[in-house]
């Protein structure tokens, strides 16, 4: 399975089988723009910058977190080419939506690696949280604050969990200077077997996962 980074909380998963786009960012957000094609697209929540559907190429699905008409986050099922795909309903904020509403979790299975992308998780995750992911081998996780989980927040959801990768997204990076987020640094000092990566793109296989657990930094 290949995973790579396209900024902000957008990745995507691929197999021979399946291409999966999360979180798609628009022109109005400054990373370089997604010019990816898809089969599936997963939308966290119905932001600008996660839900920009426009940008990918292609035909795909589309599976979306809240439901269209109450705008809570959902408890989705659905199989598509051998993949399961999951949410787990969570807040955008630690008032219980107060501020920005709701979030999913999305949790995929992919040739027998689960990869749990948290989108934009604003709340700290709960033990009901962590039971309801279940065993997580790659975790997408915002660790920026301000309208995620912080560094701290992050740092205890990496511990309920326990993954065997850690993809930290949603922070600082030379792109978004001018956002009211923090860069990278405070969620890994201290964390220990980071893998640094020249570029934005490494490769996981459900063979030879890590003993211990490893956070991947991309470059883009």
């Amino acid at each position: 399975m290949k995973l790579r980074w396209l900024g902000h909380a957008s990745f995507v998963i691929e197999t021979p089988a399946i291409r999966i786009l999360t979180d798609p960012f628009g022109e109005d957000v400054p990373y370089p723009g997604i010019k990816e094609a898809a089969d599936v697209v997963t939308v966290s929540h119905e932001h600008h910058d996660h839900n920009s559907i426009h940008v990918v190429e292609g035909s795909f699905q589309v599976l979306r977190g809240l439901d269209d008409q109450t705008k809570k986050a959902r408890r989705l099922e659905d199989e598509i080419k051998g993949v399961k795909f999951r949410t787990v309903p969570s807040y955008h904020d630690d008032q219980e939506g107060k501020l920005r509403g709701e979030n999913a979790i999305f949790v995929m299975d992919i040739d027998g690696i689960t990869v749990a992308h948290l989108g934009d998780l604003g709340e700290r995750l709960t033990d009901s949280h962590a039971e309801e992911i279940g065993k997580v081998n790659v975790l997408l996780i915002p660790v920026g604050g301000y309208y995620t989980i912080d560094a701290d927040a992050a740092r205890e959801a990496v511990e309920l969990l326990k993954p065997d990768i850690v993809v930290p997204m949603h922070y600082k990076t030379k792109y978004t200077e001018s956002w009211p987020i923090s860069p990278v640094d405070g969620f890994i000092e201290g964390m220990g077997n980071v893998v640094r990566f020249d570029g934005n793109e490494g490769a996981v296989d459900r063979q030879n996962l890590p003993d211990r657990m490893q956070i991947w930094l991309f470059a883009i």
